[in-house]
């Protein structure tokens, strides 16, 4: 064996057992830790990319352009959609609305850069703890980041949503996504929401896109064509049709009805009785007031029905308004309920801090809550063509 077959043999052996402690993992993590180019590209995808989006509309042009040839190739875009998508490109709503993509995707790693900063500063702050402590606290921390409805990323995003409604002062083009964009994973919809009013082809189609993009994670045999991903392709594509069509149904329907919104103050009232009846029945058997992590899965399911009954009774209420009253029913119902509780248990209303912060976490479970069950009604009524045909 020659020296230069020698070397050959003795790398293939290095590389082999270089690779070796990695072969468990996935693919992209295996290529993570053990190609560099990889590496680099990763960084440059997530890192580098989003910043050239941001400033060059001819990235972003080309960068949907390519989406929409990918969409038609792969039989989820139809020619009519791929034609009225790319007329729009150049208005100025999409370009905001790209631009708003990238921002969004700059904001992925904030929430993780600041819990591992503040772990890091917990655990150098407090030199007693054990190495077994120190973990548990920074294991602490970094799941209270994950689980918390609003994170520091959810604040720059939003921050960033209303800074564009102040520039621009416009409201109306960011109603909703200046609203969602605070609250963490759901505000990744924002902005594909708020488009979805004025350019639904392209909303159902990104909608599509990432689904059937995204199933490709989960290992099942088929490849393209696979079961799980036409699954998931109707879940995102065709589902939302339907229940387009199935509002709009309904929304000519209430059109012919009067609005009704004096039922909120009922049923303001009527949720207080009955979640303080409740914890005080809890209050009794324990012999303390329930906290909110202890009954917030209580608070929960309870903000979806009345959420769900607000909206149910609201008539020939539009769709926003019926969307406002369930939330002044959360504002309202969550904010009240420790005063209510107080009231009934006889306890000092002299803490008048701790009434009120308790009674900000309520509201603001209830509202998003309440809000969720307002939409779980609107996509679950029946069509009302359907029924009269039936």
């Amino acid at each position: 064996m020659s020296e230069e077959q020698a070397q050959k043999v003795s790398q293939s052996y290095l590389n082999f057992f270089s690779h070796l402690p990695f072969s468990f993992l996935p693919v992209g993590l295996h290529k993570f830790f053990t190609n560099r180019k990889f590496v680099l590209a990763v960084l440059y995808y997530y890192m580098v990319r989003p910043i050239r989006l941001y400033f060059s509309a001819e990235m972003r042009e080309q960068w949907l352009r390519d989406m929409l040839k990918k969409g038609q190739d792969n039989h989820i875009l139809a020619d009519d959609d791929a034609r009225i998508i790319e007329a729009q490109i150049e208005e100025p709503y999409i370009q905001k609305y790209l631009k708003s993509l990238a921002v969004h995707v700059c904001t992925l790693p904030v929430t993780q850069i600041v819990s591992v900063a503040v772990s890091w500063i917990y655990v150098h702050m407090h030199p007693e703890l054990s190495t077994a402590e120190a973990m548990a606290a920074v294991a602490a921390i970094l799941v209270l980041f994950q689980i918390t409805p609003v994170s520091p990323g959810s604040l720059v995003r939003g921050l960033y949503v209303l800074y564009l409604v102040i520039r621009e002062r416009n409201f109306k083009d960011y109603n909703i996504a200046v609203f969602l964009g605070f609250f963490k994973y759901i505000g990744y919809l924002a902005f594909p929401i708020q488009m979805a009013y004025r350019y639904p082809e392209l909303a159902r189609f990104m909608s599509g896109q990432w689904a059937t993009s995204a199933v490709h994670i989960v290992p099942v045999f088929g490849e393209k064509g696979a079961l799980l991903e036409h699954w998931v392709y109707g879940v995102f594509y065709n589902w939302p049709l339907t229940i387009r069509r199935r509002m709009k149904n309904n929304a000519a329907l209430r059109a012919s009805l009067r609005s009704r919104y004096w039922h909120v103050v009922p049923n303001i009232l009527i949720g207080l009785m009955i979640f303080s009846f409740v914890n005080l029945v809890l209050f009794k058997y324990f012999g303390a007031q329930p906290t909110l992590s202890q009954n917030w899965w209580f608070g929960a399911i309870f903000a979806l029905y009345f959420g769900s009954s607000v909206v149910s009774c609201s008539l020939g209420a539009s769709l926003v308004n019926r969307i406002i009253s369930a939330s002044i029913w959360g504002l309202a119902s969550g904010g009240f309920y420790p005063l209510v509780f107080s009231f009934f248990t006889q306890k000092s209303l002299v803490m008048t801090q701790v009434l009120f912060i308790s009674g900000i976490w309520y509201a603001f479970l209830f509202i998003v809550f309440a809000v969720m069950g307002a939409v779980i009604n609107e996509l679950t009524q029946a069509d009302p063509e359907l029924l009269r045909k039936t």
